[in-house]
């Protein structure tokens, strides 16, 4: 099975998430049977029924989606799309990424939505957005009522964002790439 990505393979974010843990960590680490995904698992239960996808301006939203999707679905839990909005996004190359506006946060979610689910999962799936500066402080707040908070995993393999949440959300975090 080829775990590589566009991004970052699994097997590099893996080493990535256990360097930031380090050796003393309550976490365990769990690879999705698909090679897209890396889950970290408190030993303590999780806090919520809900199953957050956080969803940005890059190109794994709809991986990021259909994982989410997948996981609600085998948990028996309710899906929603969230966004932080932090009225910043960044150019690569004369491409502006992330929304402007929260209008255009809504409709970030409402295509993801669109794209990654079916007519009916659409209707029963909730979308959030949230304004704060800090977008990894703003995840962990929701996380604290969450049964799994899905992100995509930066190229970098570990970006500020996810830095922000690894070992440090009350639900497992899973990782996509």
């Amino acid at each position: 099975m080829d775990t590589t990505t566009a991004h970052t393979s699994v097997d590099e974010l893996t080493a990535a998430i256990r360097t930031r843990l380090g050796p003393e960590t309550h976490w365990r680490l769990r690879t999705h049977p698909d090679g897209n995904a890396v889950e970290l698992i408190p030993d303590t239960p999780p806090p919520g029924d809900v199953v957050l996808a956080a969803i940005t301006g890059d190109t794994r939203v709809g991986a990021v989606v259909s994982y989410a999707r997948a996981r609600a679905a085998e948990l028996h839990a309710p899906l929603r799309l969230v966004h932080v909005w932090t009225g910043r996004c960044w150019e690569i190359d004369a491409y502006r990424m992330g929304p402007e506006t929260p209008a255009q946060a809504d409709l970030m979610l409402a295509t993801a939505m669109r794209e990654g689910l079916t007519p009916s999962e659409t209707a029963a799936t909730e979308r959030q957005i949230l304004h704060d500066d800090d977008a990894g402080a703003a995840l962990r707040a929701l996380a604290d009522h969450a049964a799994l908070l899905v992100v995509g995993a930066a190229a970098g393999p570990v970006g500020d964002t996810t830095g922000a949440l690894i070992g440090h959300t009350a639900c497992p975090l899973a990782l996509v790439t």
